[in-house]
């Protein structure tokens, strides 16, 4: 179970047996003792001071293991735009990463114009990238093409009521029916998304200010972080997180002109692609899509979760499966 094994001595030694390696083919040198700030179910973090800084080693969950590889592509494609690891063990799924400051949260979560600059911002990295997406499923992203979503959530549902009852993870045939009544509306997101032409790319599956580090100079962009819950998907799908956590945030409802006015930000970088009431049209289904994403990756992390955490996490998972297409905006 990750959570004992990365509280381990045994773990932590050969942890920082590699970070030394990779510090020294960096010809960086440690200046102190590693610390481990958390431990989560998902992953852990090593900060190790250096002449160069703090640099920053993390392991995931093995139900992530890509995201070292995948950042690693992401480095190449956008330099400028990720927090690429200097140094990745892809088997394992290790990186060590530079310190890139203080993350946009910092400045205050609420503030619209922030909002609009993550939107805005993330929708240039999906474009770059958009050309990509063989290369990043060489590194292991996860390909959730919106054609595939019913399937997959069907898939799942047998999975879902074949497991003992009692089990955090189960659903009742009952429960399995409500959720198969649902996907008639996923599939028509489907066909609507289906008729506007925006090409699949990077859906984030975690898009907030705490995901995002301060450019250095106004005139930089902002550098965005932790793709472990990432899906190569449509990109509008990307907006789920951000506008749930506005509504939050503002405790205001989805018609709010602020919510609007981010994510029209967010569409104005798209309209090479269709015109903006076309593409504003596909947002909804979009974010329908996005509750498959996040329900998948939460139920790739409790494959591998320690019987605490599949408690603690089993309920998040399948209420992202019980509110299949209900509307966002």
């Amino acid at each position: 179970m990750t959570s004992e094994l990365w509280a381990s001595s045994a773990w932590r030694r050969e942890a920082e047996q590699w970070i030394d390696t990779a510090l020294g083919a960096l010809e960086v040198r440690r200046t102190g003792p590693a610390e481990q700030p958390r431990i989560r179910f998902w992953s852990t973090q090593l900060a190790v001071p250096t002449d160069h800084g703090t640099l920053w080693f993390k392991e995931n969950n093995p139900g992530q293991l890509a995201e070292a590889s995948i950042l690693s592509v992401l480095g190449d494609l956008a330099p400028d735009r990720v927090a690429a690891p200097l140094v990745i063990e892809a088997s394992r799924g290790w990186m060590l990463t530079a310190d890139y400051g203080v993350t946009v949260d910092s400045l205050g979560p609420s503030d619209p114009a922030l909002w609009a600059r993550i939107a805005v911002d993330f929708a240039e990295l999906q474009r770059i990238v958009a050309p990509h997406g063989d290369q990043l499923a060489g590194a292991g992203l996860v390909i959730m093409n919106p054609e595939v979503a019913v399937d997959f959530v069907q898939n799942q549902l047998q999975l879902h009521t074949s497991i003992p009852a009692g089990h955090p993870m189960h659903l009742s045939v009952e429960e399995a029916a409500d959720v198969v009544a649902r996907l008639p509306a996923i599939a028509a997101a489907v066909d609507v998304l289906r008729s506007v032409p925006v090409p699949l790319s990077l859906d984030h599956n975690d898009l907030h200010g705490g995901n995002c580090f301060l450019p250095g100079t106004g005139e930089e962009p902002l550098r965005f972080l932790d793709f472990a819950d990432s899906y190569w998907a449509h990109p509008f799908s990307a907006l789920l997180v951000p506008i749930m956590q506005m509504r939050e945030q503002w405790g205001t409802t989805p018609d709010d002109p602020r919510i609007d006015a981010v994510v029209t930000s967010y569409l104005e970088r798209w309209t090479d692609h269709a015109p903006l009431p076309q593409l504003r049209a596909a947002v909804e289904p979009a974010l329908a899509l996005a509750g498959v994403h996040r329900y998948a990756s939460w139920l790739r992390l409790l494959v591998h979760a320690d019987e605490e955490s599949l408690r603690e996490y089993a309920p998040t998972a399948l209420r992202h499966l019980r509110t299949l297409g209900d509307p966002v905006l």
